[in-house]
């Protein structure tokens, strides 16, 4: 169920196991995929956030991902598709 308000979980901001910019960039996709299923994003979008490259953008991802944050498939260079749990 999704919540129906926009208001970022304070676990990510507790989280530990998560550097300062990765909880920015979960921040950043979690306001701009709000209410929806999947969300398409490009490092150049995060890149305004955040000062970061692709490499960088996907190890956070990654992280996210293996901590059960959301889900991401990058499709073409820079070029993701994410969903959020």
């Amino acid at each position: 169920m999704r919540m129906k308000h926009l208001e970022i979980s304070q676990k990510i901001w507790k989280d530990k196991r998560l550097p300062k910019e990765t909880k920015l960039i979960y921040s950043y996709i979690y306001t701009k995929g709000f209410d929806k299923i999947l969300t398409d994003i490009n490092v150049g979008e995060i890149q305004k956030v955040v000062n970061i490259k692709n490499v960088g953008l996907r190890r956070s991802l990654k992280l996210l991902e293996e901590l059960k944050y959301l889900i991401y498939k990058e499709y073409d260079n820079g070029m993701y598709i994410i969903t959020l749990n």
